[in-house]
């Protein structure tokens, strides 16, 4: 009988198992480590911002994204840390996926800089991060193979609310950001934050579409996708609604109607992400 208890515990840590964790480790280490040093020197050196403001490419109003996004990273950093310590001691699937979904974060934040060439004196490192980022969740997301995938159950409830979570993000977003962008095609103009509008409308979005396909078709790999894209979610719209809240310090200021939509989009993801993490189970589980 302990023999038979034995190999379905061996069965069900197998299925658990993620092929590429040990790079993905090393990979979100050293990212957390780089994004802290850059978002820590955002804060510690005025004239990191400040000499490219100077120039004219980088606006002041664009500070407030910034700022906030370096609250988020540092905060994020912290949170990766624990995570890797909780992954080595636990080796807990959801532990990866949340590892994973915090890449994405770093993925799209400093993407962000290095399309928008946030040329500061850390330029080069934000190119690490986000080439860094990108590796660590091709390794994370292809790691999830086999038995690793087939062995996961997330119930049905959940699988619904998060096709109807990322359904109104695109709806939001998509139409947002086309509306955005047609003013400044007609008059052959840059917009501001124009990476935003690449990231989304070519990679984030379109991506999210693919979830919302593979979770209508109970695909399995779409269980893991949907856990990283709603930490994306919640952890980059948090850096959103805390820049809208600072904005009038920088001299512009959103739509309330929009930081309403950004706070709610924060609250919904996080909260979908814990029901996420609760209950997403190996079938060994159940």
């Amino acid at each position: 009988m302990r023999t038979k208890d034995n190999l379905l515990i061996a069965s069900s840590v197998a299925t658990l198992s993620n092929k590429n964790s040990a790079s993905v480790l090393i990979i979100s280490l050293l990212v957390s480590i780089l994004s802290a040093y850059c978002a820590l020197s955002g804060f510690l050196d005025e004239n990191l911002y400040g000499s490219v403001i100077s120039t004219g490419i980088f606006k002041i109003p664009f500070m407030a994204g910034t700022i906030s996004q370096d609250i988020v990273s540092i905060v994020s950093s912290v949170l990766m840390l624990t995570l890797i310590v909780l992954y080595i001691k636990h080796k807990d699937f959801r532990i990866m996926i949340s590892i994973i979904g915090l890449l994405s974060f770093y993925f799209y934040g400093y993407g962000t800089y290095v399309i928008s060439a946030l040329y500061t004196s850390v330029y080069l490192i934000y190119m690490l991060i986000f080439t860094l980022s990108i590796l660590g969740l091709i390794l994370g997301i292809s790691g999830f193979k086999g038995n690793s995938v087939n062995t996961l159950y997330l119930p049905n409830r959940i699988r619904i609310c998060g096709i109807s979570f990322l359904s109104v993000i695109i709806l939001i977003f998509m139409s947002k950001w086309i509306t955005d962008l047609i003013p400044y095609t007609l008059s052959h103009t840059v917009p501001d934050f124009y990476a935003i509008y690449i990231l989304d409308l070519c990679i984030i979005l379109p991506l999210f579409i693919v979830i919302i396909y593979m979770l209508v078709r109970n695909m399995k790999l779409a269980s893991i996708l949907l856990g990283i894209a709603l930490l994306k979610t919640s952890t980059l719209i948090l850096s959103v609604t805390i820049g809208s809240f600072i904005a009038s310090k920088y001299g512009t200021q959103d739509k309330a109607s929009m930081i309403i939509i950004y706070c709610l989009i924060t609250m919904i993801s996080f909260v979908l992400f814990l029901f996420y993490c609760l209950k997403i189970k190996v079938k060994d589980e159940i």
